[in-house]
C-alpha cells in the first residue's frame, strides 16, 4: 500500500472512530452520587461515594466528571482528582478510564469544615475518543443534600452565669403534677383526697392505694439568637465569626436542654436557606435535637428585622411560663425593654453574651 493510501485510510479510520464516540460515548452510561450520611457535625469526616457504570462494549479512554460545591467541604487528596476553590464555590473534577461493561465506585473523604446546607443539583460528564477529535458532554440531574450541624461545645465552657439558670430549668420542670397523667399507684398518705383512691388496687393488695400522678413538661425553653452585632447595625453583618460562635452556643444549649427533657424552640432574626422571603426564624418548641440543629445548619447570616421587634411580636402572643435565653452580642435599650415585657408576662428571661475580641483577649 502506498503512503498516500495509508494516510487516507488512517484519516478515514480516525474520522469513523470520532463519529462513533461522538454518537455513542455516553450511551448506556449511568451515574449516581451520595454521601455516607445525611447529616454531620462541624469537623466530622464523611465519605462521598460515586458510582459510574458503562453498560456497553465501547470502552471510554477518558471520562471527566465536573461538579460544583459551596465552600465549607474539604476533599482529601486522591489520585485523578482536582479541586479548585473560588470565593463561594469550589470545582470538583475527576478523570479516569472505563472498560466495557465496567462499574467503578469511588470513595472521597470529605471533612465538614463549616456548618450549612450543601446541595448538589447536577454533575457534568464528558468523554470522547482517544485522540481528542470528538467529545460528548451530558449533564446528570442530582438531588443531593448534606446538612452540616454546628459544632457542640462543652456546656460548662459557656460564659457564666448561664450555667446556674439553665441548671434550674430541668428541676423546675418536675415541680407541678399533671392531674391527667397517671404513672401507677402508691400507698395512701395522710392528706391524699378520696378522689385519688384506686379501689381496685386497694382490694387487690389489702392496703389503701392512690393514683400516682406523673409530672408535666410545661416548662419550655426558647432560644433567641440575635445576629445583630450592635443595636445600631443595619443589614450587613460585619463580624460573621462572632455570630457563628453564637450559633454554636445555641446548639450547645439545645443539646443540654433537650437531653434533660426540655422542649426547645428557636427565635432568630436571621434567614433560613431556602426560606424564600426575608422572614425571621420562628420555630415552636421541639423535642428533637436534630430539628433544632437542622434549623441552625440552614441559618444564613442575613439580617431580617431587629431582635427587639421579634421579641415584641412574641409579647403580642402573650406567652406565659416559658423560659427565654437571649444569645446576643449586645444588650441595647430596646432589646432590654422587650425582654422585660416578656418577664412581666410571667416568663423567665436570661442572657448569654457572645464575647467580642476585647473580652476574648482580656
Amino acid at each position: 500500500m502506498s503512503l498516500p493510501w495509508f494516510i487516507f485510510s488512517t484519516l478515514i479510520l480516525l474520522l469513523l472512530v470520532s463519529v462513533i464516540y461522538q454518537r455513542y460515548a455516553l450511551k448506556k452510561v449511568s451515574y449516581t452520587r451520595y454521601f455516607s450520611a445525611a447529616a454531620a457535625y462541624e469537623g466530622e469526616q464523611i465519605e462521598m461515594i460515586e458510582e459510574i457504570v458503562n453498560r456497553k462494549l465501547l470502552p471510554l479512554p477518558w471520562l471527566r466528571l465536573e461538579s460544583s460545591f459551596a465552600r465549607g467541604l474539604k476533599f482529601g487528596r486522591q489520585e485523578n482528582l482536582g479541586v479548585s476553590s473560588g470565593e463561594i464555590y469550589q470545582n470538583h473534577i475527576s478523570m479516569f478510564y472505563m472498560r466495557p461493561y465496567r462499574q467503578i465506585r469511588r470513595r472521597h473523604v470529605v471533612r465538614c469544615d463549616q456548618r450549612g446546607l450543601y446541595r448538589l443539583e447536577s454533575v457534568t460528564m464528558t468523554s470522547g475518543d482517544l485522540f481528542g477529535m470528538s467529545r460528548k458532554s451530558k449533564t446528570y440531574p442530582l438531588k443531593l443534600e448534606l446538612l452540616v450541624y454546628p459544632g457542640i461545645s462543652n456546656f460548662y465552657e459557656l460564659p457564666l452565669p448561664v450555667h446556674s439558670w439553665l441548671g434550674e430549668l430541668p428541676v423546675k420542670r418536675w415541680i407541678v403534677e399533671d392531674p391527667f397523667l397517671t404513672a401507677g399507684t402508691r400507698e395512701y398518705s395522710p392528706g391524699d383526697s378520696l378522689g385519688a383512691m384506686n379501689w381496685k388496687a386497694t382490694a387487690r393488695t389489702g392496703i389503701m392505694q392512690v393514683h400516682q400522678k406523673d409530672h408535666t413538661a410545661d416548662s419550655r425553653l426558647i432560644l433567641c439568637l440575635n445576629v445583630e452585632i450592635s443595636d445600631s447595625m443595619w443589614r450587613n453583618i460585619t463580624d460573621a465569626a462572632r455570630i457563628e460562635l453564637g450559633i454554636r452556643y445555641a446548639a450547645t444549649v439545645a443539646d443540654y436542654a433537650i437531653g434533660h427533657g426540655l422542649e426547645t424552640g428557636l427565635l432568630c432574626n436571621g434567614k433560613l436557606e431556602g426560606g424564600g422571603e426575608r422572614n425571621p426564624v420562628t420555630a415552636g418548641p421541639m423535642g428533637s435535637l436534630e430539628e433544632v440543629l437542622g434549623l441552625l445548619a440552614r441559618l444564613q447570616l442575613d439580617w431580617t428585622i431587629p431582635m427587639s421587634r421579634l421579641l415584641e411580636h412574641e409579647v403580642e402572643n402573650c406567652p406565659e411560663g416559658n423560659d427565654y435565653l437571649i444569645i446576643t452580642c449586645h444588650r441595647g435599650q430596646e432589646l432590654q425593654l422587650a425582654a422585660e415585657e416578656l418577664r412581666l408576662l410571667g416568663n423567665g428571661v436570661a442572657w448569654l453574651d457572645i464575647p467580642g475580641e476585647e473580652k476574648e483577649s482580656a
